[in-house]
């Protein structure tokens, strides 16, 4: 593990969540591989040219626009992307951040490229982003457009931001037991960093946290060097400093929390992904530090959620699980 200008969380992206299929700017399945595309263009071409005149109604040309009484009409923000000659597709489960990229994911019917704002063409691609307001046929997995893509939410539509744990310090004495000395910042191309034989020390510490009875997470708390160890609430925390401090002299706190330790939260990704396909889920994964499971799913459909808990249960009780839906229902009158 390198810590030179590491996430504020170290094993957010080391531990159970590689076995994610998700979670942002990853590719959901059935994508084509990583890496940018060969031969892309140096200048797009025409988009509209490119995609067809006048756009794709995509899927057989279904007329957009109608929406049956009864039926659910959702709404996303989207990348939306089509590949020459086939149907173009809203990428609601990630993309692949290649160029031209890459994702899959519904089919779009009724989607003309003339309303994407930022649409462009490179190598046989056409993607853009925007909203889309629309029906969602599961069986079929095509999304029906209902208004024109627009660059702005719907009207009425109440937009939230996912709330990110708070990576604060665990103890108030950080440096206890330490040498501050031995770790002095020094001035790196991205600004503060650790020194070279601070990063190899670095390095054990994660090592031999990850390696202790009951370990969570490790996260920093700054960004470079302030290294912050949890533990589930059973745990040692005084040994565990014990130990932590015959390899890193740095900024260190040891902490417990009631959460699943990282093998247990990998057995519970594990138990999921038997289920993935079948629950058409599109992401998930722990979050360490808040105790919480995330799921990442096309629809919230009523029968979903005890499912999910029930798969997760002996590791995350139900209040601990949370489901979010790529498509939203369009509140009435919007």
């Amino acid at each position: 593990m390198s810590t030179r200008r590491v996430n504020r969380s170290v094993t957010r992206a080391l531990g159970p969540l590689l076995a994610v299929v998700l979670l942002a700017g990853c590719t959901a399945p059935g994508t084509g591989g990583a890496g940018a595309s060969q031969g892309a263009s140096a200048e797009p071409t025409d988009v509209t040219a490119a995609a067809g005149s006048g756009g794709s109604t995509g899927a057989g040309g279904t007329d957009p626009g109608v929406t049956d009484p009864g039926v659910t009409v959702y709404t996303a923000a989207t990348t939306l992307l089509q590949r020459d000659g086939a149907d173009p597709v809203a990428c609601l489960g990630g993309v692949l951040e290649s160029y031209p990229p890459q994702c899959s994911g519904p089919v779009v019917i009724g989607l003309d490229w003339d309303d994407v704002a930022d649409a462009e063409h490179a190598s046989g691609v056409t993607w853009g982003t925007g909203w889309v307001v629309g029906t969602y046929d599961g069986e079929r997995d095509t999304f029906t457009l209902t208004r024109p893509v627009a660059p702005d939410a719907p009207d009425g539509l109440e937009l939230t931001d996912i709330a990110l744990p708070a990576l604060a310090p665990l103890c108030d004495d950080p440096w206890r037991g330490g040498d501050e000395s031995a770790v002095a910042l020094v001035d790196g191309p991205d600004g503060p960093d650790l020194p070279p034989a601070a990063h190899d020390a670095a390095n054990l510490l994660h090592e031999r946290a990850t390696a202790l009875p009951g370990y969570v997470e490790t996260y920093v708390s700054d960004g470079v060097s302030e290294f912050n160890v949890l533990l589930t609430e059973d745990s040692d925390v005084e040994a565990a400093h014990r130990s932590l401090r015959e390899v890193w002299p740095g900024w260190l706190c040891v902490g417990s929390a009631d959460s699943p330790s990282s093998s247990e939260a990998q057995l519970a990704s594990d138990a999921l992904a038997e289920h993935a396909e079948e629950l058409r889920l599109l992401g998930w994964g722990p979050d360490q530090v808040s105790g919480t499971f995330r799921v990442s799913v096309l629809v919230d459909e009523p029968e979903l959620r005890p499912r999910l808990v029930a798969v997760l249960a002996p590791w995350y009780p139900a209040d601990r699980v949370e489901l979010e839906a790529a498509l939203r229902p369009l509140p009435a009158g919007s």
